[in-house]
């Protein structure tokens, strides 16, 4: 009886306020990854449109860091060039966490990668969103 007592508490303390066992959420609801998967597949996206449509940004290479490092005093960042690798670095928290509210994600991430761009070529970010 002590077994069937333990197996019995088992499924109680799993069946929180009588709902049953949780299941997993279907795949269907996340067609397009993770939140890291989606800021990934964007930048990549971006870049690429860079590389083809401007040709002094054909060796333009990326990065993605969570946040920057900071010392004390320092204001956060989305983003940090490195001109003479011609490479972006992207900062995903501060991108999708302190942008405007409810601007588009896809938007956000679109924009700090062309500004990013922008920056590391010495052009302003509608040059490079409306080239003439």
């Amino acid at each position: 009886d002590t077994q069937e007592y333990n197996a019995l508490m088992a499924a109680i303390s799993r069946d929180r306020h009588g709902r049953g066992m949780r299941r997993p959420l279907p795949s269907k609801l996340f067609k397009h990854g993770t939140r890291t998967e989606l800021f990934h597949l964007v930048v990549e996206q971006t870049c690429e449109y860079l590389r083809s449509e401007f040709p002094e940004l054909a060796d333009l290479k990326w990065r993605i860091e969570e946040v920057p490092e900071l010392d004390r005093g320092e204001a956060l960042t989305r983003y940090t060039t490195r001109k003479a690798s011609m490479t972006i670095v992207l900062y995903r928290i501060p991108i999708e966490r302190l942008s405007f509210k409810g601007a588009d994600l896809r938007a956000q991430i679109e924009q700090s990668v062309i500004s990013a761009a922008a920056d590391l070529i010495d052009k302003d970010p509608w040059e490079l969103i409306h080239p003439s």
